[in-house]
C-alpha cells in the first residue's frame, strides 16, 4: 500500500468547537512535508503561528474510522 503525507496548517479553534485547516500538499514522504515547512514557514501568516503545523500520514486505499467516532470528541472508536 502506499503512505502520503498531508500538511495541514491548522487554524484557531472557533467558538461552535471546530477547528479549520489549511491543506498545504500532499507528499510522498513525511521529509519533503517537511522541507515545505522550511519554506513556508516565514511567511505572512503562517510565521506568526510556528506551532499549527500538522503532518498526517494515511495510507491510499485504506479506509479510516472503521468503527465509527465518539460524535462528544469527533475522535475515533478503537
Amino acid at each position: 500500500m502506499t503512505t502520503i503525507y498531508f500538511l495541514d496548517h491548522l487554524e484557531e479553534m472557533q467558538d461552535d468547537g471546530f477547528q479549520g485547516r489549511k491543506t498545504i500538499g500532499l507528499y510522498s514522504t513525511a521529509e519533503l512535508a517537511r522541507e515545505a515547512i522550511r519554506r513556508l514557514r516565514d511567511m505572512p501568516g503562517f510565521r506568526d503561528y510556528p506551532e499549527r503545523w500538522r503532518i498526517v500520514e494515511r495510507t491510499l486505499d485504506k479506509d479510516d474510522w472503521t468503527e465509527g467516532f465518539d460524535i462528544a470528541t469527533d475522535e475515533p472508536i478503537r
